[in-house]
């Protein structure tokens, strides 16, 4: 096991949270195609805790309120231990407003009601260690608080569907793509999509000679769909000027006649950017779909470690958690965010140099890392 990563067997039980990457750059659509009217996002902050396989990894006294059963619903228990395959833990719930899961402390209160929606082990929905790996082996899990606003939107459940360690390859759950688009310097390739001691690393690297793009980029895609639920991943995404690698939500047939998307995006600049897009009738969905944007200081450097991003998508807004934290709340005509949606894992560079910054030496070659994924369904409210 390398230094800094914690068990097969202890991921297993753990859990992280994952965001997802905007496909647009300035004024050329950097996801599948072409440009798009760009608008400043400002959503209200609402989250739940999120959940995996029912068990706590740390240690803890008594619980009250509400624990995950094994399947990742809600159950509710009485006081007394909550335990599981790899540990014992606590999850405690006061009358009004927060719960505590096992190092990862949740407010999800709306109107007065506390909504605990699902528990994470391996140091809960955001853990700390010196290693940075996730894991809260011989250190204390503490995790920062996220809140929940009010409104008419779901904050909903999510149950378990599958998770991905990343052990392999896997081509009955993922596609390796091989098309590109304007604006994408790269092709897509297979050959740059390789796993080693469970991490998937997708690259970036120079092409042959008298190819048609002047990279090879990846983009893994999941042959399954979501139409609302929750992905969530632990990654290091990629350093490099004018790269952009991501974690995204997508409706995918093609040629498309409706435009669908949730972004989390690494930009070559060093931002984080998380975006949605829908169309509205009757612009054609290629070049007129609008996007909503939102460059967001995260406080530390995507590319120097692994960190873990989540999605949320519930019927009228999808929520971007980082580490636990509640970071965008996506709210902006999210009643057109009902098509079925693939995972989308990307590394590719960018032609918009104001967006992801210009091509130089530090383009490629790179790599963008990720440690596992688990994907939710919604399960309602």
């Amino acid at each position: 096991m390398r230094p800094g990563r914690v068990s097969k067997r202890t991921r297993a039980r753990g859990a992280g949270l994952v965001a997802l990457v905007s496909w647009c750059g300035s004024s050329a659509c950097a996801g599948d195609h072409g440009p798009s009217e760009a608008v400043a996002a400002n959503g209200a902050a609402t989250t739940t805790a999120s959940g995996t396989e029912g068990t706590v990894s740390s240690i803890g006294a008594s619980t009250t309120g509400s624990v995950p059963s094994t399947d990742g619903t809600l159950t509710s228990a009485a006081p007394g231990t909550a335990t599981g395959d790899s540990g014992t833990g606590s999850v405690s719930a006061s009358s009004g407003n927060s719960g505590t899961t096992g190092g990862a402390s949740t407010s999800g209160s709306t109107d007065g009601a506390t909504t605990l929606a699902a528990t994470h082990g391996v140091g809960g929905a955001s853990s700390s260690s010196s290693s940075g790996s996730g894991s809260g082996s011989g250190s204390s899990m503490t995790g920062p608080e996220t809140t929940g606003a009010g409104g008419s939107s779901a904050t909903g459940e999510f149950q378990l569907r599958w998770v991905d360690e990343f052990d392999t390859v896997d081509t009955s759950r993922w596609q390796p793509m091989t098309h590109s688009w304007d604006g994408n310097l790269a092709q897509f390739s297979a050959e740059t999509i390789s796993v080693s001691d469970g991490v998937l690393s997708l690259s970036l690297t120079r092409a042959p000679e008298g190819s048609d793009k002047p990279y090879l980029g990846a983009e893994y895609r999941s042959l399954d769909t979501l139409t609302y639920g929750k992905i969530e991943a632990r990654v290091r995404f990629a350093r490099g000027s004018a790269v952009v690698s991501s974690l995204v939500l997508i409706f995918t047939p093609w040629p498309p006649d409706d435009w669908n998307e949730l972004d989390i995006e690494c930009l070559g600049t060093g931002q984080t950017q998380f975006n949605h897009m829908v169309n509205i009738p009757p612009a054609d969905p290629i070049t007129g779909h609008v996007q909503y944007p939102s460059i967001v200081e995260l406080g530390f450097d995507p590319a120097a470690d692994f960190h873990e991003y989540a999605i949320e998508w519930v019927p009228g807004e999808a929520r971007f958690v980082v580490d636990g934290v509640l970071r965008h709340t996506a709210t902006e005509e999210m009643s057109r965010m009902t098509l079925p949606q693939n995972i989308l894992l990307t590394i590719w560079a960018s032609d918009a140099a104001a967006w992801a910054g210009p091509v130089d030496e530090t383009t490629a070659p790179t790599t963008a890392q990720y440690d596992w994924m688990r994907v939710y369904d919604y399960v309602g409210p």
